[in-house]
């Protein structure tokens, strides 16, 4: 089997091979073509991952390339992490939107917008050079726009992917007085916007509202990840799950003032610590025994996507929380959309299970941001300038038509060279 590895220069890629490592033996004899418009990053790590591959003994193949089409040519599977621009265009995306009220974020709003317009052309090409049949494994943000552009707009095969779900089973579990190991949560919705009503122990369900109506808020502010305080407030009011996300939509005003004190963008941040990251990284891909930092998803980052690669070409039939295209598993919403819901995934892809309507005091949001994700993944297919700005006005973030135009203006300006659907 062939793996092509679509943006293998990324700081993710040591947490990529360390899935990899996790299925090694499931995987067996695979070859994994790896991709980067980054030939310098690129040789660090292919170098790195055959290095850390020879020293446990896995059967993988590594072939480096700087063409698209060789790395895509008899993929079965098209494991999509990139981010067109680099970190410089995730700051313009963070920066552009807070400069007029609105929360600046690289996946939700304007921001995650924004993004959409880049990406979804790259996996546009991609779709088109994939050799017929294969899947396009997509961790590229924003993933549910993304996925339904892709979905509509082409016949190539697609399942969206977002670990975040894990990190906020974790931090509900924490939160709870829960153990981690063996809670499952039915996450339904779209990506960043997902809530779960029903939760089980070891296949047990729990009596969640009696577990909220036990939860103390803490104190403290949010974490670098997670906004745990905010989270128990919002749970206690909703009386089920919120992930992590939905602090954008009800503490929008004070996430903003928050963002403008900081000073900086979560961008700059990462493109401070990057340079000795990457030094780091590239001094242990020399090494016979390379164990790379485990900082900027160089962890367990690629567990989750290796898994859903196994569950699809073993036909495990496996529970997992994915993107894919509703067909009815979650009645409040269109049978085309796409939804972050739990399935079945096996050799067929993913079957979404049925989970029933949204939950109401937030079935309106969820539908709203349905709605602006259908504008933005056809604005960032068609460069349609009316669409793009109908999307923005339709975002719950943006209360002005005024605000969206000014976002948009300054946002087609900056990115215009990766917008060629604009031009």
């Amino acid at each position: 089997m062939k793996v092509a590895i679509v943006g293998a220069g990324s700081g993710y890629m040591p947490g990529v091979v360390r899935g990899l490592l996790h299925r090694a033996d499931d995987l067996a004899g695979t070859e994994l073509a790896c991709y980067d418009i980054d030939a310098a990053h690129l040789d660090v790590m292919t170098r790195l991952a055959g290095n850390m591959f020879a020293a446990r003994g896995a059967d993988f193949t590594v072939s480096s390339h700087t063409a698209l089409k060789s790395a895509l040519d008899g993929a079965s599977y098209v494991f999509t992490t990139f981010r067109p621009g680099g970190l410089a265009a995730r700051h313009l995306d963070e920066s552009i939107p807070l400069k007029h009220g609105v929360v600046g974020q690289e996946t939700a709003g304007p921001g995650g917008f924004l993004m959409a317009l880049r990406s979804v052309p790259v996996l546009l090409d991609i779709a088109a050079k994939a050799d017929p049949g294969a899947w396009i494994v997509n961790y590229t943000n924003p993933t549910n726009v993304v996925t339904d552009a892709v979905a509509r707009h082409t016949g190539a095969r697609i399942i969206g992917l977002c670990d975040q779900f894990i990190g906020d089973t974790e931090m509900w579990a924490d939160l709870l007085g829960l153990p981690f190991d063996g809670l499952e949560a039915d996450w339904i919705g779209l990506n960043h916007a997902t809530w779960a009503q029903r939760v089980r122990l070891d296949g047990r369900e729990l009596d969640l509202p009696l577990l909220l109506d036990d939860l103390e808020v803490p104190g403290g502010g949010a974490t670098p990840w997670r906004d745990p305080s905010r989270m128990a407030e919002l749970a206690k009011a909703l009386g089920f799950l919120p992930n992590s996300y939905a602090k954008y939509y009800f503490f929008h005003d004070q996430v903003v003032d928050e963002l403008r004190a900081k000073g900086t963008t979560r961008a700059q941040d990462i493109l401070a610590m990057l340079p000795g990251y990457y030094e780091q990284v590239a001094a242990e891909s020399r090494r016979p025994d390379p164990d790379p930092s485990r900082e900027r998803g160089g962890g367990e980052h690629g567990e989750f996507a290796v898994d859903v690669i196994c569950a699809m070409h073993r036909d495990e039939g496996r529970r997992m929380i994915v993107n894919t295209r509703n067909n009815g598993a979650v009645s409040s919403l269109d049978d085309d959309a796409i939804v972050e819901v739990p399935a079945l995934v096996g050799r067929s892809g993913p079957v979404p299970l049925t989970m029933g309507p949204l939950p109401g005091p937030v079935r309106g949001l969820t539908q709203a941001i349905h709605a602006y994700e259908r504008l933005a993944a056809d604005a960032a297919v068609t460069g349609d300038r009316r669409t793009a700005l109908q999307a923005l006005m339709a975002h719950p973030f943006v209360r002005s038509k005024h605000t969206a135009e000014k976002i948009l203006d300054e946002g087609l300006a900056a990115h215009r060279d990766h917008l060629p659907q604009f031009a």
